[in-house]
């Protein structure tokens, strides 16, 4: 879950408008783009419309964006920032609960959208613009601590069938899988 990928310099390299890709065409002028390193957070383009995408990290022949609602991201941001304090996978909805009831962290409640893109670098065409169908894409609806029996799905993932992950978690989403193109 909290792991990116890294581009390869041999590989085709990955555009500043491939961080996008992942996202519906009518939001990806809009979106701000964000990079995540060691060092932090750093915004590559700042963006006028709700949707946030982290650009693929440079370094090996995964390419791996994803893009979240601007008021829905400090949630991730914080996984983050936990995974790269050493904090436990278990341990990080503990530690975040305590952020929010503290008012140090504030994220959004209300169900908002996800998109990611991943696969071989090499599957990237037209210069970061394009992919083949060794991509995989999806989307994701992210409903805080809902759980799936609450909303009458259930939590395996079958092809092209909507299912929970992380049911009654602040991470719950509802996975929705793209075909391949």
């Amino acid at each position: 879950m909290l792991i990116f990928a890294l581009v390869t310099a041999a590989a085709a390299p990955a555009s500043l408008d491939s961080a996008t890709l992942p996202l519906p065409p009518d939001l990806r002028d809009s979106a701000s783009i964000v990079s995540i390193d060691k060092a932090g957070i750093h915004t590559l383009r700042k963006g006028t419309g709700k949707m946030v995408c982290i650009a693929d990290a440079p370094g090996d022949d995964v390419f791996d964006v994803r893009c979240y609602h601007r008021d829905f991201i400090p949630y991730f941001y914080r996984l983050q920032q936990l995974s790269a304090e050493g904090v436990p996978e278990e341990q990080m909805d503990a530690r975040i609960e305590k952020d929010l009831e503290s008012g140090t962290l504030h994220m959004r409640m209300q169900p908002s959208a996800g998109y990611r893109m991943y696969g071989p670098i090499t599957a990237l065409t037209n210069g970061g613009t394009g992919w083949t169908a060794k991509m995989t894409r999806w989307q994701s609806i992210h409903i805080p601590r809902a759980t799936a029996e609450d909303m009458g799905l259930v939590t395996d993932n079958k092809p092209l069938m909507p299912y929970v992950m992380a049911s009654g978690s602040l991470w719950a989403h509802v996975m929705i899988n793209s075909p391949a193109d």
